[in-house]
C-alpha cells in the first residue's frame, strides 16, 4: 500500500470524540416550583432533582467544531505517510555463519521471511542482498524479487567458528548505502550494538547439545589407540549413545551419561589390518556437526640420514632420539646427512644436512659474550643462556648464510639455503667440548629444524585435523606439475598455499596427478560453537519498520495548515461558546 502511519499510537485519541459526545449528552434537569410572586423565583437555588442525566444530544456549533478538532487533533498525532513515487527498498540480509547456527536453520529461514514480510507493495521498487558473515563468501543473492531470495537461503552454509560481524557489515552498508536497511541473523544477542547501524534478529534458544571436543591418537608398543573427548554443553544430566565404525564393520551402540557440563574421556584402538580409517558417532541432537569424529591412523613422513666422516657414532646417538628419523649407510638414499666437520670437509652443496665444527682443544677458553638470538622461527622463544661453547676458529660467512645465534660477535649458529636447494643447519661449536646436548633449547632447534625439512619432503603422509584447518602439502612446483585435488575439487597450484581441510567432518584426500600426496580426517572440536546455552531469542523489527517509513514515505506536506486550522477551530469553539453565555445572561436581565 501506499500509506501508513508512523505513528499508531496516535489513534488513542480518537477516543476524544466519545468523550465529547458524552459531555453534550450531560444536562441539567431544573426542579419546576408554583409561586405566587415572580419575584421569589430570584430567591430560590436552581437545585437538580436527579443530578446530571443523559438526555438528548443537542447539537450546536462548538459541538461540531470539538469533534472536528478531535479528529485533526488525531490526524496530526498518527502521522501519516505517502510513499514516494520513486522510492526503493534496499535491504541487505547478513546470515551468521557461524557452526552453532546450524541448530537453528528452519527458524533463521522463518526470520529471513520475516524481514521480506516487510517490504512495502509493488508500487516501491526492491534491492535486495543476501550475504553471509564471512567476508570472503561471495555473495549468496542480489536482485529485485525475495522468492529468489528465498531460495539463495540453500547456499548458505553455516560452518565457521567464532568470527567478527564487522568486515560482512561494513560491506552491506556499502551496498545500501545509509538510506538502507541492514540485518543481521544471528542466533544470539550481541553484547554490544552492531557497527553500520545493522538491526539484530535473533532467532537462538537454549539448547541442550552433546559433542565430540576433541581427540588425540598415540602409539603404544606398536599400537595405535585413539582417545575422544565426549562433552555435554546443557545445564542439565544428558544422555547419548555412540559407536565406532571401521570399513563395514560397526560396534554396537553403547550408553554414556554426562552430568551438566561435564567432560568425558573414550578410548580405543584402531583395527588391526589394512584399515587405517575409522569413525566415531553419537546419537543425533540439535547439532549434528559435532556428532561424528572421523580419524585415520597417523603415518608421518620419515626422515632418513646419513652420518658421514667424523664422529659417526656420536651423530646416531645425538638424532636417534627423535621420532620418525632413521639411520642408513648411503648418503644417496638420506634425505639429509649430519657430519663433524674435518680441515678438509666440503659441504654438499644439494644436500639438506646438519654440521659441527671440528674437536676443539680442550685447554681453550670459553667463549665469553653476551648469547643473542636473532628473530627467527627456529630459535623463537628459546632461551641459550646457558651454552658453554670453546674458542675455535669459525668458518667464514657466506652471503646466503642467516645468523641464528650470537655470543659476542662470534655466530654460534648459523642456517646456510645453498644456491642447488639445500638447507643446511651449521653449528660452530664442538658438541663434545660444549654442554649443547644437555640443553632443551639445542634439543628444540634441531626437532624444528627436522620438521621443517619433513615438511618440505614430497611423500605421502596421513593426519588428522580440524575442519577448515590450513593444510601444508609438499608437492611438485615445475613446469610440468599437474594441479591439486582435494577430494574431486582442483586446487590451482598458484592457491595451494591457500589449502584448508574441508568445511565438515569426514575422511578426504589431497592428490597431485596419480600420486596420493595426504590421507586425513577432518572433524569439528569447537567448543565455543557447540556451547547453544547461551542463544537466546531477540530481535528489531519494529526498528527496521520504523527506518523504512522514514526513507520510503514522505510526510504530510499539509500539516502546518492543519495545525493551524486546529487553533482556529479551537478559538471559534470558545468564541462561540462565550457568545451564547452573554446571550443567555442578557436575556435573564
Amino acid at each position: 500500500m501506499n500509506f501508513t502511519l508512523a505513528n499508531t499510537w496516535g489513534l488513542w485519541a480518537l477516543l476524544g470524540l466519545p468523550a465529547v459526545i458524552a459531555i453534550h449528552f450531560l444536562q441539567r434537569r431544573n426542579r419546576r416550583v408554583p409561586a405566587t410572586t415572580l419575584f421569589l423565583l430570584q430567591q430560590m437555588k436552581r437545585e437538580s432533582r436527579t443530578g446530571s442525566r443523559f438526555e438528548r444530544l443537542r447539537t450546536s456549533i462548538p459541538f461540531w467544531l470539538q469533534l472536528l478538532m478531535v479528529l485533526l487533533l488525531t490526524w496530526l498525532l498518527v502521522q501519516p505517510r505517502w510513499l514516494k513515487h520513486d522510492a526503493v527498498q534496499r535491504i541487505v540480509i547478513v546470515m551468521d555463519t557461524s557452526a552453532s547456527m546450524q541448530a537453528f536453520r528452519v527458524p533463521a529461514v522463518k526470520a529471513v521471511d520475516d524481514v521480506l514480510g516487510l517490504l512495502e507493495g509493488p508500487l516501491a521498487r526492491a534491492e535486495l542482498t543476501l550475504l553471509s558473515s564471512d567476508a570472503e563468501a561471495p555473495s549468496l543473492y542480489h536482485g529485485t524479487l525475495a522468492g529468489e531470495l528465498r531460495q539463495a537461503l540453500n547456499l548458505w552454509e553455516p560452518l565457521l567458528g567464532v568470527h567478527d560481524f564487522t568486515p560482512a557489515l561494513r560491506v552491506a552498508r556499502g551496498l545500501v548505502g545509509q538510506q538502507g536497511v541492514v540485518v543481521l541473523v544471528t542466533d544470539h544477542p550481541l553484547p554490544v550494538p552492531p557497527l553500520f547501524g545493522a538491526q539484530v534478529v535473533s532467532v537462538g534458544q537454549e539448547t541442550d547439545n552433546v559433542g565430540w571436543a576433541g581427540v588425540t591418537v598415540e602409539e603404544k608398543d606398536g599400537q595405535w589407540v585413539w582417545h575422544a573427548l565426549v562433552k555435554n554443553y546443557s545445564r542439565t544430566a544428558q544422555e547419548r549413545r555412540w559407536r565406532a565404525q571401521a570399513g563395514a564393520a560397526e560396534s554396537p551402540w553403547k550408553p554414556v551419561k554426562l552430568g551438566p557440563g561435564e567432560t568425558q574421556t573414550l578410548s580405543g584402538p584402531f583395527p588391526a589390518g589394512e584399515i587405517q580409517q575409522i569413525a566415531l558417532h553419537l546419537s543425533d541432537d540439535a547439532l549434528a556437526l559435532d556428532n561424528d569424529l572421523p580419524l585415520v591412523r597417523p603415518q608421518p613422513k620419515v626422515l632418513s640420514l646419513c652420518p658421514l666422516e667424523g664422529k659417526v657414532p656420536l651423530l646416531a646417538e645425538l638424532f636417534s632420539r627423535y621420532a620418525h628419523l632413521r639411520m642408513v649407510a648411503v648418503p644417496g638414499e638420506s634425505d639429509l646427512v649430519a657430519a663433524v666437520m674435518t680441515s678438509s670437509f666440503a659441504l654438499p652443496e644439494q644436500r639438506h644436512g646438519c654440521f659441527f665444527q671440528a674437536p676443539a682443544d680442550e685447554t681453550a677458553p670459553y667463549l665469553k659474550g653476551s648469547i643473542v638470538a636473532e628473530p627467527h622461527a627456529l630459535v623463537e622463544g628459546l632461551n641459550w643462556q646457558g651454552l658453554l661453547v670453546r674458542e675455535s676458529k669459525a668458518m667464514p660467512r657466506q652471503s646466503q648464510d642467516r645468523v641464528l645465534l650470537w655470543q659476542g660477535e662470534r655466530p654460534l649458529i648459523v642456517l646456510r639455503m645453498m644456491p642447488a636447494g639445500g638447507r643446511q643447519l651449521i653449528c660452530q661449536f664442538d658438541l663434545e667440548t660444549s654442554n649443547a646436548r644437555k640443553l632443551p633449547a639445542f634439543a628444540v632447534l634441531l626437532h624444528r629444524f627436522l620438521e621443517e625439512l619433513r615438511t618440505d619432503k614430497l611423500a605421502p603422509e596421513a593426519a588428522n585435523f580440524d575442519v577448515r584447518q590450513h593444510l601444508v602439502v609438499a608437492h611438485r612446483q615445475d613446469a610440468e606439475a599437474s594441479p591439486l585435488k582435494l577430494g574431486e575439487q582442483e586446487i590451482p597450484l598458484a592457491q595451494a598455499r591457500l589449502l584448508r581441510a574441508p568445511a565438515r567432518p569426514g575422511h578426504f584426500t589431497v592428490r597431485q596427478g596419480e600420486t596420493l600426496l595426504l590421507t586425513a580426517a577432518a572433524h569439528f572440536a569447537d567448543t565455543r560453537e557447540a556451547d547453544l546455552t547461551q542463544a537466546k531469542p531477540f530481535n528489531e523489527l519494529d526498528k527496521i519498520k520504523a527506518v523504512q517509513i522514514e526513507t520510503l514515505h514522505e510526510a504530510d506536506p499539509n500539516w502546518r495548515l492543519w495545525l493551524l486550522i486546529l487553533l482556529l477551530l479551537l478559538l471559534a469553539s470558545w468564541w462561540f461558546t462565550n457568545s451564547r453565555r452573554e446571550m443567555k445572561e442578557v436575556s435573564r436581565a
